[in-house]
């Protein structure tokens, strides 16, 4: 009987096994994905990074973060808005994302922020604006809370504040149960949501090919595994002691980051400029001519300061 359970379980696993082996949808080399001519590279020790320029020279410089699964390649349309207000837009790839590279490296909040911080070396410049958007939020947050003399003002937008906000790391130390369920489920589910992209007349190809390049899996599994562990809200309190100029948009229907979370983090920033919207976590493309009018507005009363 225990043979037979034994055989039982070993046929099963072998099962589960060919499935996962041939449910790899990673075909793609980073160096063979096509990039577009919009984009440069620079590359640093960890790897190559993506990024684009939208904006005149001599306007200010600001860098735009995207979030966990929408590359840069979809913020093009709010890089052009603020660009017509002054601002000279770098946007740039998360390593994992987009054009960027797939580096086999632990992706915590410090790999992160070294990224961050050489490209801003590699762009040249002293002080700049940071925007993120979503967990672009916690990587300009956490950057100005470490670099404030490096920030001149901080622009966020629906930002993630801890792991409260996703949950799905509680499965993340099962072993080949992880795999399974990242590789069928949750990458699957993120596909599916891409194709959402259409209702703002943007074309989900990219980002679903995104997820055929080899290593975006593993990349996707390291950050569920190490960047939650980061104390979101204490670079809330580091900002607020900085006196880092602050500037917040949120949605009050977010389904993915529980407004409670960002209402929490505002609390630590009493002199932040916080405003709520309604259309969910994808206010920056539903309200982006709202949100572009606030930001120009908080820009020209820093500049009056």
């Amino acid at each position: 009987m225990v043979n037979w359970i034994i055989y039982i379980f070993f046929i099963f696993f072998i099962f589960l096994f060919l499935i996962y082996t041939f449910g790899n949808r990673e075909k793609i080399h980073f160096n063979d994905f096509k990039q577009e001519e919009i984009y440069s590279f620079y590359e640093n020790d960890q790897g190559k990074t993506a990024y684009y320029v939208i904006g005149k020279d001599n306007s200010e410089p600001l860098i735009l973060i995207h979030g966990v699964t929408v590359p840069s390649y979809y913020y093009k349309r709010i890089a052009r808005s603020l660009s017509k207000i002054g601002y000279r837009v770098y946007a740039y790839d998360h390593f994992g994302r987009g054009f960027s590279e797939r580096p086999k490296l632990k992706y915590e909040m410090n790999m992160f922020e070294k990224q961050l911080d050489d490209f801003i070396n590699h762009l040249s410049y002293k002080k700049i604006t940071l925007l993120g958007v979503s967990m672009g939020g916690s990587l300009a947050s956490n950057y100005t809370a470490q670099n404030p003399e490096r920030v001149k003002s901080l622009i966020l937008n629906v930002p993630f504040v801890g792991e409260q906000s996703i949950g799905i790391n509680k499965f993340s130390n099962i072993p080949f149960f992880w795999d399974f369920y990242l590789r069928f489920f949750v990458i699957k589910k993120l596909i599916d949501r891409g194709l959402g992209l259409t209702e703002y007349d943007q074309d989900p190809d990219h980002f679903i090919k995104q997820f055929s390049i080899k290593g975006t899996q593993r990349s996707f599994s390291s950050l569920t595994k190490n960047f939650m562990k980061h104390d979101f809200y204490n670079d809330y309190r580091l900002i607020n002691s900085n006196k880092t100029p602050v500037h917040i948009t949120y949605a009050v229907d977010d389904e993915d980051v529980p407004c409670e979370s960002v209402l929490k983090a505002i609390k630590l920033i009493p002199d932040a400029k916080a405003f709520a919207f309604e259309g969910g976590h994808n206010i920056i493309n539903v309200k982006t001519k709202e949100i572009v009018k606030l930001i120009n507005d908080f820009k020209l009363e820093i500049k009056n300061d």
